[in-house]
């Protein structure tokens, strides 16, 4: 009885032992019940050569393609105002108008000037002939000839400046009104009926923003890649619409007190979408890297000096491979070596990867090809 009691015990222990060492392997449970991770999901993007451009980005303030302030160049009282703020006017249409009675006297008085200066002129110069036959006739002295040439030049004289006395009233009467010397929008005007104004003074301003035009600088590693003629893509942040653009002059030599060379870039307006003022930024064609393989930066990760991005097998594994790097082109970088076309390149996740981790493909992006 105590041999039977023996042997139950020993089993039970026996059984016990197994029990445990079975709970004590690696994973936890009963033995031959491995657990495995679940696969990492990841999205990916199946690598094609492509063309990738280079563009050059600046960034500047729209002004109209002309813009210029009317300044009075006569004195007088106001008495006719023509045009208002925000109105257009066209090329020597009238603006205002200032008391020009006075004027029109001087442009008379002028006139009569002109005609007494031409009358001298006649009879000097009449005079003049005369005395040179005598002269030579040996009838008058050489003193009176002298005295004839001298009279004839001071009537000359006296001819041309009755001739820019009229000129000059004249233009002060045609200044007496107003007109615009370009075509554009009246943006400021300080013409008031009843008022004085003062020769110098302005009258207003004109902007003609139908075209517009974006002055900005370029450094010398970009400048040889621009020209005259060239498309300019321009972008202003409250717009999803692109605005066209051409390059209308290059300088030569940079800004005083920069590094950059002047560009000029002007674009059609005429639905008046922009406004002088707006910054704005743009885009240059600048290089076409053509049939490359390149991806973003962020898809690249670094360990010492190795550059290193991950790739999914047909099998859903990932591997881990040395890149070599070309030129970086805004947020991306060519790559020259170390990927072929139709590879899965790792966009998003390659941080929870090691080499043979299984995945799951959560979503793949394919690039379209030029």
């Amino acid at each position: 009885m105590n041999n039977k009691k023996f042997i139950h015990a020993v089993i039970l222990l026996a059984g016990v032992v197994i029990l445990l060492s079975g709970c004590s392997k690696p994973g936890g449970g009963f033995s031959g019940m491995k657990k495995e991770a679940a696969p990492t999901s990841v999205i990916v993007e199946v690598v094609q050569p492509q063309d990738l451009e280079e563009y050059i980005k600046i960034v500047g303030t729209l002004e109209g393609i002309t813009d210029i302030t009317l300044s009075s160049e006569v004195n007088g009282k106001i008495v006719e105002k023509l045009k208002n703020l925000g109105d257009w006017v066209n090329k020597g249409e009238a603006i205002g108008r200032i008391d020009n009675a006075d004027l029109k006297n001087m442009v008379d008085h002028a006139d009569a000037s002109l005609l007494a200066a031409q009358a001298s002129y006649k009879s000097a110069q009449l005079n003049l002939t005369t005395s040179e036959k005598l002269y030579e006739d040996g009838k008058v002295s050489k003193m009176s000839y002298l005295e004839a040439q001298v009279g004839f030049k001071s009537a000359q004289a006296g001819l041309e400046a009755a001739k820019a006395g009229l000129e000059s009233a004249n233009r002060a009467l045609k200044n007496s009104l107003f007109t615009a010397p370009v075509s554009g929008y009246i943006t400021s005007i300080s013409l008031e009926v009843g008022e004085r104004i003062g020769t110098g003074s302005p009258v207003c301003s004109i902007v003609n923003t139908k075209k517009l035009i974006l002055k900005t600088g370029i450094g010398e590693s970009n400048i040889l890649n621009v020209s005259k003629g060239q498309h300019v893509s321009i972008h202003y942040d409250d717009y999803k619409q692109e605005f066209d653009g051409v390059i209308t002059g290059v300088g030569i030599k940079p800004i005083a007190g920069t590094a950059n060379y002047p560009v000029e870039i002007e674009l059609d307006n005429k639905e008046q979408m922009l406004l002088p003022g707006m910054v704005v930024e743009g885009y240059i064609l600048a290089h076409i890297y053509e049939d490359v393989i390149y991806t973003s930066l962020n898809n690249i990760s670094e360990k010492y000096d190795d550059k290193l991005v991950y790739i999914i097998d047909d099998n859903n594994t990932a591997h881990k491979i040395n890149v070599e790097l070309g030129e970086e082109i805004d947020r991306n970088v060519i790559i020259k070596k170390g990927m072929q076309a139709g590879d899965k390149l790792v966009r998003e996740g390659y941080e929870n990867l090691q080499e043979g981790t299984k995945v799951i493909i959560k979503s793949v992006y394919q690039p379209e090809t030029s």
